[in-house]
């Protein structure tokens, strides 16, 4: 068995600016979560209250966050930036950063994000909606005082049912498990790059 914490992999150079950005926003949800109000770029599509602060606090953290312990002890644990709980329903809220602006499919790479978080929510006894929001915030303009100004754009997305996410967790324990890798996908650009690299004659630049 491979052992996380003897094979851990360290961490590669980030921007912190995104980590940075995220805080801020955080704190602003906060300061509507006190007034018991709905941020205005919620408020705008939906309605119902943000859970309350002790919860939110816990569940941002993975350590604390909603966790899933399937019958041999695999687990699932899921870091919520926030949540909404809307007509009874608890309903998955994640802010995202962009640099430039929205494609037809950006949504399309959080689905399975979005689900996990509504799975979990669901295997804790929480009632849980079908769908979940995605909150981008993309830089638009800079002004002469320094200041950025951004355009702020929700997305409502369907969310994956539980018997799905259930089965994609159970598939990537029978990956994470195996000796050696699983065959190469036709469709993922990142092996065909990887196997031509491994196959070319041109010496290549050795890091170490």
């Amino acid at each position: 068995m491979i052992k996380g914490d003897v094979y851990k992999r360290p961490s590669p150079p980030t921007s912190t600016l995104p980590s940075g950005m995220d805080g801020i926003i955080k704190k602003y949800f906060d300061t509507y979560r006190d007034k018991q109000q709905l941020p205005p770029e919620l408020a705008a599509v939906t309605q119902g209250r943000l859970v309350d602060g002790p919860t939110i606090q816990n569940w941002r953290f993975w350590k604390t966050g909603l966790a899933f312990v399937d019958k041999d002890h695999s687990k699932l644990i899921g870091a919520f930036d926030d949540c909404l709980v809307s007509e009874g329903k608890h309903v998955p809220v994640d802010y995202k950063t962009r640099g430039y602006a929205l494609r037809d499919d950006s949504t399309s790479y959080y689905i399975l994000q979005m689900s996990c978080y509504g799975f979990l929510l669901s295997k804790n006894g929480y009632p849980t909606s079908d769908y979940a929001y995605l909150i981008f915030y993309i830089p638009e303009v800079f002004t002469d005082k320094g200041v950025v100004n951004f355009s702020v754009q929700v997305k409502k997305v369907e969310i994956y049912p539980v018997e799905k996410v259930y089965q994609v967790f159970r598939d990537a324990l029978v990956v994470l498990q195996k000796n050696e890798p699983p065959e190469a996908a036709l469709t993922c650009s990142f092996c065909a790059w990887a196997k031509s690299v491994g196959h070319s004659d041109q010496k290549q630049l050795k890091l170490f």
